[in-house]
């Protein structure tokens, strides 16, 4: 996606080990660590009906796990490493180790998106999917897994970019020239505030018609059932949020930021569209 801006939704959360410590932090590649960082991630991504607390676990994979850097001060290890969720996603997390006050382990996880939970979700479910069919069993119903909310809070870890496989799920889509750009509906049945301003400022025309072209170019992308739930019931939200604008600028502001949020979750297989970014808009 061309100039995408992306926002980041944080899974962080912290986990201690009760059994006491030796006076070096595990390091990063330790069973102990890892098994923490596990834990934490599978809390994170959240399970469904129909799927063992095995089949979750043997469906992440820490891959390449080292040492990024450590404090003898603080005895804390900086961690690297690449989550791989049912063979499907890959993804760069960062993690720390280390020890309490009192001995203990603590392992804390970092730079994980919003999206990247979507589509771990996505990823761990065709995984296991994949597996039942290659043995016979009984494939698992692509509801089984619900929408886990993380946590909002800032991380300063670069957004990483999801692998891309070509599919003919998800082909590449060119956006279209500013001039096709227009309202998404009947302006003549224009009655709101917001869907007048629509039809009488060129700019506001514009980005509603770039919105609509990135929001179904997404739906139509191999984004999982989980995050295509979640992006039509964002959009729900956003649409009740813009209409509660009293001028022109509050409109402008509202769709530049939306043009580009819609376009920010992974696609798990195929091409990700190549969505219209609010700032080529005139």
């Amino acid at each position: 996606m061309n100039n995408k801006i992306a926002t980041a939704f944080i899974a962080t959360v912290l986990a201690a080990c009760l059994a006491g410590c030796g006076k070096e932090p595990p390091k990063c590649s330790d069973d102990d660590t890892l098994t923490l960082v596990r834990k934490i991630v599978i809390e994170q991504v959240g399970g469904g009906e129909g799927l063992s607390e095995k089949e979750i676990k043997d469906s992440l994979k820490i891959e390449f796990s080292r040492a990024s850097a450590f404090d003898e001060k603080i005895k804390k290890y900086s961690c690297e490493a690449k989550l791989v969720a049912g063979g499907m996603y890959e993804l760069p997390i960062t993690y720390e180790s280390q020890l309490d006050d009192k001995g203990q382990h603590i392992v804390a996880v970092g730079g994980i998106r919003r999206g990247d939970l979507l589509a771990m979700q996505a990823g761990i479910l065709e995984g296991i999917k994949k597996s039942h069919a290659d043995k016979g069993n009984t494939p698992i119903s692509t509801e089984t897994l619900p929408i886990q909310k993380p946590t909002d809070q800032p991380d300063p870890i670069a957004a990483p970019t999801p692998p891309q496989t070509p599919a003919p799920v998800a082909e590449k889509v060119q956006s279209p020239p500013q001039e096709s750009w227009s309202p998404s509906f009947d302006c003549a049945k224009a009655s709101t505030f917001a869907e007048k301003s629509i039809c009488t400022d060129t700019l506001l025309g514009k980005f509603d018609g770039a919105l609509a072209e990135n929001y179904k170019y997404m739906l139509a992308s191999d984004i999982g059932d989980g995050a295509r739930n979640d992006l039509k019931a964002t959009q729900r939200k956003w649409l009740l949020e813009r209409n509660k604008c009293t001028d022109n600028q509050c409109l402008a502001n509202a769709y530049r930021k939306r043009i580009d949020e819609v376009c920010e979750y992974p696609v798990v297989s195929g091409l990700h569209p190549d969505c219209t970014n609010s700032g080529a808009i005139k």
